[in-house]
């Protein structure tokens, strides 16, 4: 992460010939002008409903009329949405060209750009055609969290706190202070002390076929219903991830309490630490009947069963607890209660 703009900039002028930038309207006007060049760029339109097949097709077209090889490097310079669609994107054109992830959010930074999972949403459904490949560089950047509105970072709060939640405690109780003191400020190294968890899990397992469904943790609940407020809401006021993802983590502690065990002492302080969120979006909690076309339909799922990984306590997680309808619903009635 040290000097990561210096080498990303340094990278793009050694390769400025054979470099072509991906960005969608805010990288371009905030983050692109940042890199002091004038490589080609591809614009894309910005945000989750066009993060599918129509906008990779778009991306392909437009490398074609660029001359793009397999040699050529495809920077995706973004948040999530642009590191998982432009690396698949790139996994795809001419069977592989070398793709390079400039992660502009602090979300990106600490997930989507880490682990090799790229892919696009398809008839609503997360990331439901994609590839595992390891993009071939990953440049952390610092410099461009300063371009983000404070909600895009509480973004990225909440994807470290899970790491937190599933693998350290002690990184837990660094993260929670984001949400329980004004502002507090965020360093390298907590930014460094997450990516490092989730590379460790996805090191063990890159092809997703055991221990890195644990960093599932609140995704199950949170895409179901990051993709039900996607269809009912212009995009701009629709839920976030990361909110769904803090929703979902609520949801699913209440679950684990009732199936592994976990504490309901630490269930209450989670849910103090998220409890704020919660109330933020209260009205857009949605019924367990809107949910379950996502949930019996999640890719993670097997056995004609919905799918979780559950908490044992902050720090610990397990994956592959199957789960009934109506606990999900007891989940989501403890999420109301928080109000």
């Amino acid at each position: 992460m040290k000097n990561g703009l210096k080498h990303l900039k340094k990278f793009i002028n050694n390769h400025e010939h054979n470099c072509i930038v991906l960005v969608d309207k805010h990288t371009y006007a905030s983050c692109y002008p940042l890199l002091d060049t004038n490589v080609p760029h591809i614009l894309v339109p910005y945000g989750e409903n066009y993060k599918n097949l129509n906008s990779c097709e778009y991306i392909w077209k437009k490398l074609v009329e660029l001359n793009a090889n397999r040699d050529t490097k495809l920077l995706s310079l973004g948040g999530g949405v642009l590191c998982d669609m432009g690396a698949f994107a790139g996994t795809c054109y001419q069977r592989g060209m070398s793709v390079v992830l400039a992660p502009t959010s602090l979300l990106a930074m600490v997930d989507a750009s880490i682990g090799g999972k790229n892919g696009v949403d398809f008839l609503g459904l997360k990331n439901y055609i994609g590839t595992f490949n390891k993009p071939s560089q990953i440049f952390i950047c610092p410099e461009f969290l300063n371009t983000l509105p404070y909600p895009e970072m509480v973004n990225g709060f909440i994807e470290m706190l899970k790491h937190g939640l599933i693998a350290s405690k002690s990184h837990y109780d660094h993260v929670k202070l984001f949400f329980l003191k004004d502002r507090y400020a965020i360093t390298p190294n907590l930014i460094d002390d997450s990516i490092a968890i989730k590379r460790r899990i996805v090191e063990d397992d890159f092809l997703d076929l055991g221990v890195r469904r644990r960093l599932n943790f609140g995704h199950t609940i949170g895409h179901a219903i990051e993709a039900n407020s996607l269809r009912i809401n212009e995009e701009n006021e629709a839920l976030s991830h990361g909110i769904s993802v803090a929703l979902g983590m609520v949801v699913e502690s209440y679950i684990s309490h009732k199936i592994t065990g976990f504490s309901a002492d630490q269930l209450n302080e989670l849910s103090t630490v998220l409890s704020g969120l919660v109330r933020s979006v209260y009205e857009e909690i949605p019924e367990v009947s809107e949910l379950m076309p996502y949930l019996i339909r999640d890719k993670k799922n097997y056995n004609n069963t919905i799918n979780f990984t559950l908490l044992k306590e902050i720090g610990e997680a397990n994956h592959d607890y199957e789960v009934e309808e109506d606990l999900i619903k007891k989940g989501l009635a403890y999420l109301k209660s928080l109000k």
